[in-house]
């Protein structure tokens, strides 16, 4: 009776332009294609019947032609004319041959003098360094004006011009004030970027965030600075995005040799090729000039001695790749697969530490620190000298001083890396949320998980056939990435295969081309991050939910055989994993060592896990015993067969004990859960 209903209901209320399968979205495709196209020619035909005229009317009105005014060299008949002066001729004739200009705004000013409105679009990059009385003339020259920058980072460089190059100041410093006369707005304006907010300018935002590969590396920063604005994308691969240690190095003439000799340490014995020979990018960032100069003439002594060739060399093909060691106020702007920071500061001598972090005890020395953590794409390696007991006091700081700047938000940073490092999520969350200045926000940890309720009956419908057929743990409810909310998405806990994002599209979300469009944008990102698209049509799956779910079933099944490809895979060769054993010997610090010894030296004579064993562990934390079989069978839901488990060999579990032995303690994937192997039967 009710599938009887619900065909009548179907027949007399159905649209015949409701969507039924993928076709409008590839008709927004292929329109989009066409455009980019069409664009292209049009531009090509405009510029070069405007240049054709715009020659003729040179050559008619100076009796020379465009040649003679681009020569090389001179000539009896003609002199070579500065691009100054080719300009004055007829700047017209100029840009049309030369429509896109890249110049610096003082070189424009020179160029296009007297041209006031001359080009249709001037655009300023990196706006928070360029000063208002340098800058405006080129601001005059333009029909519309684009600022673009970030007002939490870098001031003009002459901001901090009161301070002597790496001096020392306590916590307490101040600068004196800079203000000047605010009845003239435009020299009160310490950047261009506050000059056009000041102005009035239409404020746009770039919410999301797309150098961290990682979002542990951006959240700190969204949190304590943009009030958690930024939309950082999902990570793909699995990994620590931070290492953290304690070097405990003594600061003298503002330096440290300890941090400077452990960078280097990082470089020799931490920074390891890819699996196609290559080395990632590298930069190291310090927090003052005289320690990048210490560690800059410790990389150049070693190229004196022949015993360090290997790390010569390595140094060499970094170099060509971008190496670089810049201190804080020099760094603005690049960005390297990974960071090694150095913080410089800690003890003196008579093993007394003082607050004395010069610019970053500015009011707006927090844009300092904003800048040096973020230029990381992959990963950072967190040196600091600092004292635990110090920076773990950051929560008692942050809420004497009020705000998110000072030693207050620099030793919150470093207990953050050091949270990190050690997976001490709880920790984490707790100081992102000390940084959250609305107290109206959400908590964190809300905000970071995928919300487990589902949005339609729609969705519960294609989420009930879907448990049906798979266990219900490789489903996710309205998984979150970025902003971006996916409505369910099938994963079979194997890293190297994708995740399968399934839409539930109904009819009035896509009732509009703009709706496509979005859809379009969207699933572009997305998919950059290893997601491959499914989409269901409600109208669809009222008619015959069974062809539908046979169809997604049949999808899945024939994807998750894929490997994940991307640039991300071959960084996770390396970043996955650390071999410290040297600069714990070295340093002194206390790194537990990796125990690859049961692995390594098994006796040949016992039994180690394999695809089919049946195998018996216990659960170290709560003493749990259980028998599983591993199994190379489909992903279907979750069997029990009496009291024997299956689980599939390519699991986190599966993966972990495979090859292990009798007595063998293994860690769980990322999980800090630990099994131990009781028994196997093959």
């Amino acid at each position: 009776m009710s599938v009887y209903l619900l065909n009548k209901i179907l027949e007399n209320n159905a649209d015949n332009y409701l969507p039924t399968n993928d076709n409008n979205l590839n008709e927004a495709k292929n329109l989009l294609s066409k455009l980019g196209e069409f664009q292209i020619d049009y531009i090509r035909t405009f510029w070069r019947s405007k240049q054709i005229d715009l020659t003729r009317e040179f050559a008619y009105k100076n009796n020379i032609t465009v040649e003679n005014l681009y020569n090389k060299r001179s000539s009896n008949r003609h002199k070579r004319y500065s691009l100054r002066q080719i300009i004055k001729f007829d700047p017209e004739l100029f840009t049309s041959f030369f429509p896109v200009i890249l110049t610096t705004p003082d070189v424009s000013s020179n160029l296009f003098i007297d041209k006031k409105e001359f080009f249709d679009l001037v655009i300023f990059d990196e706006a928070s360094q360029l000063r208002i009385e340098e800058n405006f003339p080129a601001l005059l020259k333009g029909k519309q004006i684009i600022i673009a920058g970030d007002e939490h980072q870098m001031p003009p460089s002459n901001y901090f011009s009161k301070v002597f190059e790496d001096a020392d100041f306590d916590e307490s410093d101040e600068e004196d004030d800079l203000s000047f006369d605010k009845e003239e707005f435009l020299l009160s304006s310490e950047s261009l970027l506050e000059f056009g907010m000041e102005y009035g300018f239409e404020k746009q935002f770039l919410d999301f965030h797309y150098r961290s590969k990682h979002p542990f590396l951006i959240d700190f920063s969204n949190h304590a600075f943009y009030n958690k604005r930024l939309k950082p994308m999902k990570n793909v691969e699995d990994y620590n995005p931070i290492k953290f240690f304690q070097v405990n190095g003594t600061y003298s003439g503002q330096s440290n040799e300890a941090e400077a000799n452990f960078v280097i340490q990082i470089l020799e014995n931490n920074i390891n090729r890819f699996s196609n020979g290559e080395y990632p990018s590298v930069g190291v960032a310090t927090f003052n000039i005289t320690q990048r100069n210490l560690i800059l003439s410790k990389i150049n002594e070693r190229k004196r001695f022949e015993k360090y060739s290997s790390f010569n060399q390595k140094i060499l093909e970094l170099e060509e790749n971008g190496f670089f060691v810049k201190n804080l106020e020099n760094i603005q702007g690049d960005e390297r697969d990974i960071i090694i920071l150095s913080t410089t500061y800690g003890v003196n001598h008579e093993n007394k530490f003082y607050r004395r972090f010069g610019q970053l005890n500015f009011k707006k020395g927090y844009r300092l620190l904003n800048v040096i953590i973020t230029r990381a794409k992959y990963k950072v390696y967190m040196c600091t000298s600092i004292p635990q007991e110090e920076f773990l006091n950051y929560k008692e700081m942050l809420e004497v001083e009020g705000s998110n700047n000072r030693s207050a938000v620099f030793f919150a940073y470093i207990a953050y890396c050091k949270a990190v490092s050690e997976s001490d999520n709880d920790l984490r969350l707790a100081i992102l949320n000390s940084l959250i200045r609305d107290d109206s926000s959400n908590n964190v940890s809300q905000n970071l998980e995928s919300s487990n309720f589902l949005e339609s009956p729609f969705e519960s419908e294609v989420y009930e056939s879907l448990t049906e057929v798979y266990d219900p743990s490789f489903i996710k409810i309205q998984e979150k990435v970025a902003e971006f909310r996916i409505d369910l998405v099938y994963h079979n806990g194997d890293p190297d295969t994708p995740r399968i994002a399934i839409e539930c599209d109904g009819a009035n979300y896509h009732s509009s081309r703009e709706a496509y469009l979005y859809d379009l944008y969207r699933q572009k990102i997305l998919e950059s991050y290893g997601y491959i698209f499914h989409r269901i049509w409600s109208t669809n799956w009222w008619r015959n939910p069974k062809k539908e779910t046979e169809k997604l079933v049949d999808f899945i099944y024939k994807n998750s055989t894929k490997k994940v490809s991307g640039e991300n895979n071959s960084l996770a060769e390396i970043l996955s994993h650390d071999d410290f054993d040297v600069l714990s010997q070295e340093k002194n610090i206390h790194t537990p060592k990796k125990d690859e010894s049961k692995k390594v030296n098994k006796n040949l004579f016992q039994k180690a896990v394999q695809k089919d064993s049946i195998v018996k562990i216990k659960y170290l934390n709560n003493g749990l015993e259980i028998e599983i079989k591993l199994e190379d069978s489909p992903n279907i839901k979750f069997k029990k067969e009496g009291n024997l488990n299956i689980v599939n060999f390519k699991s986190p579990l599966g993966k972990s004990l495979l090859g292990c032995i009798e007595g063998d303690t293994v860690k769980i994937g990322e999980l800090d859960t630990f099994v131990e192997v009781v028994s196997i039967k093959n």
